[in-house]
């Protein structure tokens, strides 16, 4: 075989193992909660809980400044 073709071969298995070993090895979600204790459960979620909400305000933020005409690094306040 050309050196091409060996090294796509070889790449290819290499990239194909660590998926594969990641996928088997590497806990899903639910296994992850299934796995903490209840007062890191109850610190989880509220991380979760105060994440989500700096998200929902990040895109409220974000839908406001696209409904404007002004660029987006423009932070000047409207004084209308």
């Amino acid at each position: 075989m050309s050196k091409t073709i060996k090294a796509i071969v070889y790449g290819g298995g290499i990239i194909g193992t660590g998926y594969a070993l990641m996928k088997f090895t590497v806990p899903d979600e639910e296994q992850m909660r299934s796995r903490l204790s209840p007062e890191l459960l109850r610190e989880y979620d509220i991380a979760r809980a105060k994440s989500q909400e700096k998200n929902r305000a990040l895109r409220e933020q974000i839908k406001q400044t696209a409904a404007t005409d002004r660029p987006a690094w423009d932070f000047r306040q409207d004084k209308e």
